[in-house]
C-alpha cells in the first residue's frame, strides 16, 4: 500500500465525510501529477517551492479562488499526515501564506434563515396532518446538526446508533 492509500485510510479513521475524502483524494491525485511534471516521483518529497509553483499553475489555468484554496487545504491535510507519520519533518503548506485572500464582498455570501423564518418552518412541520414524520426529521436534522444534504440523503438504517439513539456512525 502506498502513502496515498495510507492517507485515505487516515482520513477514514479520522471520521471525515465520504465526499470530503473523495475531494481530498482527487486534489492530491492532481497535485501528484503536477509533481511528476516537475520530476518529483515521491509525494513525500514536499518542498515549499512545489506548493507555490502549483498554486501559480492553478491560477494560470484560471481556476477559481475557492477551488485553489480547497486544493491547498487538501495538500495541507496531506502534509500534516506526513508529519504525523514521520514521513516529513516540515510544514510546507501554511494556510496564512498559501490561501488566496479574497476581498470582502467579492464572494457570494451564504443566505441563512432568520430566527423568525426558522420558527415559521418549525411551526409548519409540527402539524403532523401536513408533514410526515420523515420530513419532520429531515428538517430537524438539517437545522440542528450541520449535516450536508448529500450526507443526509445517504443515511442508511445501519448508520444509526440505536444504543444512544442520537448519533450516526458516518459523522
Amino acid at each position: 500500500m502506498d502513502v496515498i492509500q495510507h492517507f485515505e485510510l487516515y482520513l477514514i479513521e479520522k471520521g471525515f465525510a465520504q465526499k470530503t475524502i473523495q475531494s481530498y483524494m482527487g486534489d492530491l491525485k492532481w497535485f501528484c501529477e503536477y509533481l511528476k511534471t516537475m520530476g518529483v516521483e515521491k509525494p513525500t518529497d514536499l518542498r515549499r517551492y512545489y506548493i507555490t509553483s502549483y498554486k501559480n499553475h492553478l491560477l494560470d489555468l484560471k481556476y477559481s479562488v475557492a477551488t485553489i484554496n480547497k486544493k491547498i487545504n487538501s495538500i495541507q491535510a496531506f502534509n500534516r499526515f506526513l508529519i504525523e507519520r514521520k514521513l516529513a519533518t516540515e510544514q510546507v503548506v501554511t494556510l496564512r501564506k498559501d490561501r488566496i485572500k479574497v476581498a470582502a464582498g467579492s464572494v457570494g455570501e451564504v443566505e441563512v434563515f432568520s430566527e423568525q423564518e426558522v420558527n415559521q418552518l418549525l411551526f409548519f412541520v409540527q402539524d403532523r396532518s401536513k408533514v410526515s414524520q420523515r420530513n419532520h426529521l429531515i428538517v430537524w436534522l438539517l437545522l440542528y446538526t450541520g449535516v450536508r444534504v448529500s450526507e443526509l440523503c445517504s443515511i442508511k438504517l445501519n448508520d444509526i446508533d440505536y444504543l444512544t439513539n442520537t448519533s450516526f456512525s458516518f459523522w
